[in-house]
This record gives structure tokens, sequence and C-alpha cells, in this order.
């Protein structure tokens, strides 16, 4: 996949700001669409690990190649941003295992593009 320069760096701050939106969403309105929903397993968990593993792609993936500690060190601080903004949200309230899962996103995330790197013959 060919991204342009500009087009990664879009992705990657949309992707944040999807994140920023979605922890901000009062805990009431969050339970009643997963009451909705009807899912097996707790949807905001799947969408961190998701996200964080798309981001820690985009970010050390061509053209931005990023250092993979640089990766883990900005998903982490964005791991935490989000979690603490928590506090400030209805019915919100951080955690450490949610961290967690979004640090286990990035990893993948991360093994993910070095996987299609080396698949791709790139050096890593």
């Amino acid at each position: 996949m060919n991204l342009s320069r500009k087009t990664a760096i879009t992705l990657l701050a949309a992707l944040v700001v999807l994140l920023l939106v979605g922890t901000q969403i009062p805990g009431a309105w969050r339970d009643e669409a997963f009451r909705v929903a009807h899912l097996p397993w707790q949807m905001n968990k799947v969408a961190h690990f998701c996200l964080f593993a798309a981001m820690a792609w985009v970010a050390h993936t061509t053209p931005l190649r990023f250092a993979a500690p640089r990766v883990l060190a900005a998903c982490l601080l964005v791991a935490l941003l989000t979690e603490g903004l928590q506090f400030f949200t209805s019915n919100r309230d951080p955690s450490w295992t949610d961290v967690g899962i979004d640090m286990a996103g990035a990893v993948t995330g991360l093994a993910v593009e070095h996987w299609l790197g080396l698949a791709r013959g790139q050096p890593q």
C-alpha cells in the first residue's frame, strides 16, 4: 500500500481524533449503544486495540517510518492521555487495563508492519 506522506499524516491524525472523541462519550451513552448492539464482547476494548494497531502501523510504515520505540512512546502517551481525560467524562473511569489493551494493539500494529515489510523485502 503506497501512501503519500500527507495522506499518512492525515490518516494518523484522523485515528487520533476518532480515539479522543470516542473516549469522551459519556458512559451512559456508551452503555446504551452496547445494549442496543447486543454484542457478545465489549466493543470499546476491541475498538481501542484496533485503533492503536492502526496508528502504530501507519506511523511505522512508509512513508513515515517512525522508529518503533518512538511509536510505542507516542502510543503510551496517547493511551495515558485518553484514560486521564476520562476522569472528566460523565460515568467513565480510567483503567490501567485499557492502557494495556491500547499498548497490545500498538505492539500488534508494529509486528504486522514488520512482518509485511519482510514480505515486501524491505530492510527493517
